[in-house]
């Protein structure tokens, strides 16, 4: 099989409606599968892996913009609620398109830093659920 280098440079994410591309820095979608530990007896095939919980995650670093109907604004003003996601990776390439839906937990982000920064937004969502997997 031959090598793919592919830079990340265009996505399409949705959440609650919101759109949230165009201000992304970096976006990061943990399926959060955990290894279980390992469990010995004395019985002669005493050995098995403990199950676990997977606990996905989506990480977001983005360019504030604090107008009406903005990200920081749809993030304050629903705190605490649970909202739809959707996103696409790789949408622009025939054949390599996936896509990720599933739900979320509605958190506000910290918000400040250091004078003269450009302002950001870091947060991580709870996706609630694993996302669910699909090539459109």
């Amino acid at each position: 099989m031959a090598l793919t280098v592919r830079r990340l440079k265009v996505i399409t994410l949705t959440i609650g409606g919101v759109s949230v591309e165009c201000q992304l820095a970096s976006w990061t979608l943990d399926p959060g599968v955990q290894d279980g530990d390992r469990i010995y007896t004395y019985c002669p095939d005493g050995t098995a892996v403990e199950e676990t919980d997977s606990e996905p995650t989506l990480a977001l670093t983005a360019y504030s913009k604090w107008v009406v109907g903005g990200f920081e604004d749809f993030l304050w003003t629903n705190r605490g609620t649970v909202a739809e996601f959707e996103l696409n990776h790789h949408p622009d390439i025939e054949g390599e398109h996936v896509r990720w839906t599933g739900t979320l937990m509605v958190q506000p982000a910290p918000v400040g830093g250091d004078r003269g920064d450009s302002e950001q937004t870091e947060i991580t969502f709870q996706v609630i659920g694993d996302p669910e997997y699909s090539r459109p």
